[in-house]
């Protein structure tokens, strides 16, 4: 290898002798860091505005789930403040229904101690009804104070009571009355005596047009998704037979029928039972209807037995 002059650089070897020149050198050299320059930037600006988009990305997703989660914290607020409240509510009832049995309880310990009856607590209920001899005057004042017979011509019925799946809103709750077939506006007939708590609509049940009865012993009966002619009114006494409201197709309802409910002290009865309860079967619903405290009630029948034996 030699050196010609400063700007030229000359290789030799056994196939013979090559010349550089030291300028040509240098811009190679020049123009490949350029081009190593130029796609360092190029390949740096890309990755930056790439971390930009998914830093910004991110930051909107953030504040999206930050939205979310105060609506949903409002939402929680919400549903635990009508628990509190639903739970308050339920608590007024359970409290006032107590107090109602206890009253009639009360009510009946005073009969009995007035004519001197003093029954075994420990007696069954069917040995103590087997005692029991009712005339038909005696089953007649039973059947005018407790619900008994049809309310309606009975065509059948489209919802039994239990649990069962709602017609409506699809989803298994437990029914708590009758569903009895009818056509609009069949009159509806007391099957006791009694007062007259409601009489109007109902919006919030879904019963629609809504009749409630109070009766004697503790028992209510309930009539839903009725004709808007109201016969009756709140505060209204009536007498087993009366009519009390018409058939219709209010509120929540999927054709022409009649809700029928039965409650003992809250406790809802099967109204089948009552229903069907006749004199030729007297003593049959005292073993079917297992929710009705019917032991203070014989003490009771006891009691209106020995007062009419003294009157006669």
């Amino acid at each position: 290898m030699s050196v010609k002059n400063k700007f030229t650089i000359t290789i030799s070897d056994i196939h013979g002798s090559k010349h550089y020149l030291l300028h040509q050198i240098i811009k190679r050299f020049v123009l490949y860091f350029t081009v190593f320059i130029v796609f360092i930037m190029v390949t740096g600006s890309y990755l930056i505005s790439f971390l930009i988009d998914e830093v910004s990305s991110l930051e909107t997703k953030r504040e999206k789930i930050a939205k979310e989660q105060i609506l949903l914290k409002e939402h929680n607020d919400k549903l635990l403040s009508q628990i509190e409240e639903k739970t308050e509510e339920f608590d007024a009832v359970i409290e006032e229904k107590t107090q109602e049995f206890e009253s009639i309880k009360e009510k009946i310990t005073n009969m009995e101690a007035l004519v001197g009856i003093t029954p075994s607590l420990e007696t069954e209920v069917d040995v103590r009804l087997k005692n029991i001899k009712f005339t038909a005057a005696q089953q007649k004042i039973i059947f005018d104070n407790i619900p008994s017979g049809e309310v309606i011509p009975y065509k059948g019925s489209s919802g039994s009571f239990g649990w069962r799946t709602h017609p409506i809103l699809n989803r298994k709750e437990f029914h708590r009355g009758l569903d009895l077939r009818a056509n609009l506006m069949t009159p509806i007939k007391a099957p006791a005596d009694g007062v007259v708590e409601y009489a109007a609509y109902h919006k919030s049940s879904g019963f629609g047009n809504l009749v409630i009865i109070e009766h004697n012993y503790g028992f209510k009966t309930t009539y839903a998704h009725l004709s808007k002619k109201f016969p009756v009114k709140a505060g209204d006494f009536v007498k087993k037979g009366d009519i009390i409201a018409y058939t219709g197709n209010s509120g929540m309802s999927t054709g022409p029928h009649l809700h029928y409910e039965i409650r003992f002290i809250t406790r809802p009865l099967d109204p089948k039972n009552f229903i069907n309860w006749n004199s030729a079967n007297f003593k049959e619903i005292f073993k079917k209807e297992k929710r009705v405290s019917w032991q203070s009630l014989i003490k009771l029948m006891e009691t209106h037995l020995h007062l009419q034996k003294q009157q006669s």
